[in-house]
């Protein structure tokens, strides 16, 4: 499997998702890590019915992730793995797959939550997951479209 990405956008499969970020790496699967989500037979037929006929969805717990992700189950095939919060991405560090970076797209605004970027607000267990992240050596960079530049946010994550 050739990871090509590992993004957090609040939307998942949306407009940025299919129109820019699928056609810029030639995506093939979209990888979404969810822990609810994989219980939720309707929001998951959602979710399909939203991704383009040309990159199949796949929607894992972080378990099952992780152990796909770590054993390459999908040797060859162009994958970005989608999730809505950096929490899932820290349980599948904790469960040994560790991404090489995460790239932010969206998080909405929701109670407590602090504001970091435009279009990026960060509740206190994000934070969290996202300080122990960038503590196992993993960069945050901010970047909505591919035509955005990346910014490293790393440390503005810590502080």
């Amino acid at each position: 499997m050739a990871i090509l990405d590992v993004r957090i956008d609040d939307r998942l499969i949306h407009g940025q998702v299919c129109g820019f970020w699928i056609p810029h790496y030639s995506l093939e699967r979209i990888a979404i890590v969810d822990d609810e989500i994989v219980n939720d037979e309707i929001r998951k037929t959602a979710l399909k019915f939203g991704c383009p006929e040309k990159c199949k969805l796949s929607i894992f717990s972080t378990v099952k992730a992780a152990d796909k992700f770590i054993r390459k189950i999908d040797e060859g095939i162009r994958v970005m793995i989608l999730c809505n919060s950096p929490v899932p991405i820290l349980k599948m560090a904790k469960l040994g797959y560790k991404a090489p970076f995460v790239t932010v797209g969206n998080m909405s605004t929701k109670p407590g939550a602090t504001q970091i970027r435009k279009t990026v607000f960060v509740s206190p267990e994000e934070k969290a997951a996202f300080v122990e992240l960038v503590e196992m050596g993993i960069p945050i960079y901010s970047q909505m479209v591919p035509n955005e530049a990346r910014e490293d946010i790393s440390e503005l994550l810590r502080n």
